[in-house]
């Protein structure tokens, strides 16, 4: 356990290099409507997954009973418990069940630049939800619903409702050039770099399920070239289903919707399906657009910067 500045991320999916104390209480303060006593002493404090193990003392949550047994106590024995339980590797106590905290607690935790939370919660709960906060932030992988694919050397997400025809537009689309990664279910994990790489689960890699041609295999049909073992993800394209009388960006003006996976944010486009339209060729126009707009070209501003002149002429 390291003491020391932690760098400022907030959500799952930190840097597992750099969870601090703050991480966890903004991710916590919510479910166990955790109060701040000592006003963020220890917050910037590093956590690491020896935490998570079940003999780790780097975290003590004290019950009723606990602090009713430590106020029994005398003042030479209260200092000899507080002298052996704040040990150096603790980072933070929770007082659960609103109990009051005694001031030698406060006091013992303000000098040792220990984080001191007060909550509501039952002990149990505030147990099992300190376990599953921790467990989150030091998670690097999730496994979500949707297929990978490389197209235009961008890594592309879809997602959607199941029956919009996402396997189908992916299997145009690597009959157009893209590479395949992974259908239906994607594993995601974050590098050191923050980077999302996307993968197939072993069982399902080459395996696409199509409607009508049940399960294929799509290193077989189209070639060790179609396929991708991994692939970084920049962006998902969200399939929607067309609502009749529903008002759409017809120029293309509104500001990208980001989707958060492990705490990044990917930009994401969504595309109304409809019969008659070809999915597959929307997503790779989305994609070349979003490659220009990473070079910096817009082309609905354009287009408005050309009526702004046009307009300024007469």
């Amino acid at each position: 356990m390291s003491r020391g500045k932690g760098t400022s991320l907030t959500g799952a999916g930190t840097d597992t290099n750099n969870v601090t104390v703050k991480h966890f209480y903004q991710n916590a303060k919510a479910a166990l409507e955790l109060r701040v006593p000592l006003n963020k002493t220890g917050f910037k404090q590093k956590i690491d997954q020896q935490c998570l193990e079940k003999d780790s003392s780097t975290i003590l949550i004290w019950s009723q009973p606990e602090i009713r047994k430590f106020l029994r106590l005398n003042h030479a024995r209260r200092k000899s418990f507080l002298a052996k339980k704040l040990g150096e590797n603790v980072l933070f106590i929770i007082i659960a069940e609103g109990m009051d905290i005694p001031e030698e607690i406060v006091q013992n935790a303000r000098d040792k630049d220990i984080t001191l939370f007060s909550s509501s919660a039952p002990v149990d709960t505030c147990r099992l939800t300190t376990a599953n906060v921790l467990s989150q932030l030091f998670s690097r992988q999730v496994v979500i619903p949707g297929g990978l694919l490389q197209v235009h050397g961008l890594g592309v997400l879809i997602i959607g409702d199941s029956g919009i025809g996402k396997s189908e537009s992916a299997l145009e689309l690597i009959a157009r050039g893209s590479r395949f990664v992974s259908d239906d279910v994607t594993q995601v994990e974050k590098d050191s770099g923050d980077k999302l790489i996307g993968s197939a689960p072993d069982l399902t890699r080459d395996f696409m399920e199509v409607r009508g041609l049940s399960i294929i295999n799509i290193k077989q049909i189209f070639g060790s070239k179609s396929v991708s073992r991994k692939s970084e993800i920049d962006l998902v394209i969200q399939l929607k289903r067309w609502e009749k009388g529903k008002k759409y960006d017809r120029l293309g003006l509104e500001v990208l919707k980001n989707y958060k996976i492990m705490g990044v944010k990917v930009p994401m486009v969504s595309i109304p399906v409809a019969p008659g339209r070809n999915i597959a060729a929307l997503i790779e126009v989305a994609c070349k657009v979003q490659i220009l707009r990473k070079k910096g070209y817009h082309a609905p501003e354009e287009i408005v910067k050309k009526l702004d002149r046009a307009l300024s002429l007469r």
